[in-house]
């Protein structure tokens, strides 16, 4: 088992992972809108598909293999590039003439599941945030109680995953009835600049070498 001040690290460090902004973030708001709480619960399903195996390659070793400036390259271009195809298909979901009618505002994130697969996936700050920060804990994990303890060291790091998803979709879907369909169209035209940022963000990563964000 694992100490009870280690599993509060773990709450506390991992918490500026899970609840910073980012396109899994503004994705997130965007697919609530339709379903709510299960949208969110989907994303998060995919995001941990990718996380859970990257964690366990850290605990190996392996996962450092992925850090190389190539590998980095072709994510970060990957990425960027699919950020700015959702936000561009979101951008064009709001000036739609039926914009309003069910499921519309959320045409773009038709599989909430690939949604959070593939940001998680192609998100080179992701993948960097595990080997560097995450890497440090699931180190200790092992040292404390083996393979078990990076099990239990996960854990305690993807409930908040799930807790912050599905409580932005609900979130999002309870906006959409508030805002009604101008405030909401609005809020998801700004979603979708920030998806193209962030997507430009990536980019520059790839071909310059620094994102604008850092």
């Amino acid at each position: 088992m694992l100490p009870l001040e280690y599993i509060v690290k773990v709450v506390i460090i991992t918490s500026s992972g899970a609840l910073s902004p980012g396109p899994l973030t503004a994705s997130t708001i965007a697919a609530g809108s339709s379903e709510g709480w299960k949208n969110g619960f989907k994303i998060s399903v995919g995001h941990m598909i990718v996380e859970m195996p990257l964690v366990f390659l850290i605990a190996f070793g392996i996962a450092t293999l992925l850090a190389t400036p190539v590998i980095e390259r072709v994510i970060s271009f990957a990425g960027g590039s699919l950020l700015i195809l959702l936000g561009a298909f979101m951008l064009k979901d709001v000036f739609k003439k039926d914009f309003g009618d069910e499921n519309v505002s959320s045409n773009a994130v038709r599989s909430p599941l690939m949604i959070g697969i593939l940001l998680s996936l192609f998100n080179p700050y992701f993948l960097v945030w595990w080997i560097l920060v995450g890497g440090a804990l699931v180190i200790e994990a092992i040292l404390l109680a083996g393979l078990i303890g990076v099990g239990l060291m996960f854990i305690a790091h993807i409930w908040m995953d799930y807790a912050w998803l599905m409580l932005l979709s609900e979130l999002s879907k309870k906006g959409k009835q508030i805002l009604k369909t101008k405030g909401y169209k609005i809020l998801l035209a700004g979603i979708s600049l920030a998806l193209i940022f962030f997507g430009i963000d990536f980019i520059s990563l790839s071909i310059f070498g620094s994102g604008i964000l850092l």
